[in-house]
């Protein structure tokens, strides 16, 4: 109808109503454009919102796994720091990295069944590695929806720290097979009868036995310090995404 008007105005040469037909026309595309525009502004905004949401119940679900790994870790330390205790193996109270001084404090094994001690010393769990909502943004194309939020850079440093933590758990369990082998070499198993003293006599005579516990003895608190230091992220990361804000509730570098 706009173009059949437009050329009677032209035959007509009424050349103000030409102007005025014009107008409407680049005034009704520029809204049509801003309303589609708004509209998948909108629709990003849902999504994102719900990319969030999810984010947020994974990094929940972290929280509860990092902290049965930090719980176990601990039981697992103080029960090698024990048992080379009671050996009369000394062991260091800190240990040294490029970066830092990680020290190795004294912690109590609290439990009286004659087979504990050696239980606790193979007993360990490790960070679950699945993350659907994140997954799911990345291989969607999406992660530009959030780019721009301000939590974003938490979210990217806070999966990177969790792929390094996972790292270290593949060492830390490296020291544990070698751990498994030297007990079984030295007649001592989890399924085994000996008692606690037989076993104590068995680390103080066997040296490998002895080197294979104070290493995992180390490698476990590592383990611990680093899953304390991704519980802090995780919590600094649930507080920067339900606030919507950018403060990632730490200053600490990704370091194992």
């Amino acid at each position: 109808m706009i173009l059949r008007r437009l050329t009677q105005h032209v035959k007509d040469q009424n050349w103000v109503a030409v102007a005025l037909d014009f107008l409407i026309v680049v005034v009704g595309v520029f809204v049509g454009l801003q309303v589609s525009n708004w509209n998948e502004a909108r629709a990003d905004r849902d999504l994102a919102e719900r990319y969030v949401t999810q984010l947020a119940d994974d990094v929940r679900s972290d929280v509860a796994d990092m902290e049965n790994g930090i719980k176990t870790s601990e039981w697992r330390y103080a029960a090698l720091s024990t048992l080379l205790e009671k050996a009369g193996i000394p062991q260091p109270d800190s240990v040294v990295n490029p970066e830092r001084e990680i020290m190795l404090p004294a912690m109590v094994f609290e439990n009286d069944h004659p087979s504990a001690l050696i239980n606790a010393a193979y007993y360990t769990r490790f960070l679950d590695s699945d993350r659907p909502a994140y997954s799911s943004l990345v291989s969607s194309g999406d992660a530009n929806l959030l780019a721009n939020m301000a939590s974003f850079h938490c979210i990217q440093s806070y999966y990177a720290a969790h792929d390094e933590t996972r790292k270290l758990e593949d060492r830390v369990l490296l020291f544990r097979t070698d751990l498994v082998r030297a007990q079984h070499d030295a007649g001592v198993s989890i399924a085994g009868d000996l008692t606690e003293p037989e076993i104590i006599d068995k680390i103080k005579t066997n040296e490998p036995l002895a080197a294979s516990m104070a290493s995992y003895r180390v490698f476990s608190y590592l383990h611990v310090d680093a899953l304390r230091s991704l519980h802090r992220r995780a919590q600094g990361l649930l507080a920067a995404l339900e606030a919507g804000g950018s403060d990632c509730g730490y200053n600490e570098a990704a370091s194992l």
